[in-house]
């Protein structure tokens, strides 16, 4: 079952960016969407292909007084598997992961 949380976002931002984050700080929203309403600016085509109609996206916001970040998994509607990663800082993206290869490409 997928689900990201503040404790998982805590450990990406530590690992991959090298920031202490103070989990009490992070905000947590997930949101059900149509594969039609990700952002084509912010979702690539390799990581839409891996979307099947609806996903769910587990959304993580830790604002600090130089940057917002926001970290952003996309699981499979209907089986919780997770699909992908992206993390936005100030609003641009600058890290993205598929999380595991669809078979129904």
């Amino acid at each position: 079952m997928c689900y990201y949380n503040a404790e998982h976002f805590a450990i990406f931002m530590s690992l991959q960016f090298g920031i202490d984050v103070d989990k009490e700080q992070v905000g947590e929203e997930s949101v059900l969407l149509f594969k039609e309403e990700l952002d084509e600016n912010l979702v690539s085509e390799e990581l839409l292909r891996s979307v099947q109609e609806m996903v769910l996206v587990h959304y993580c916001v830790y604002d600090t007084k130089e940057h917002e970040w926001l970290a952003c998994v996309a699981s499979d509607a209907d089986t919780n598997q997770p699909l992908f990663l992206v993390c936005l800082k100030d609003y641009k993206k600058i890290y993205e992961e598929v999380l595991i290869q669809n078979k129904h490409k």
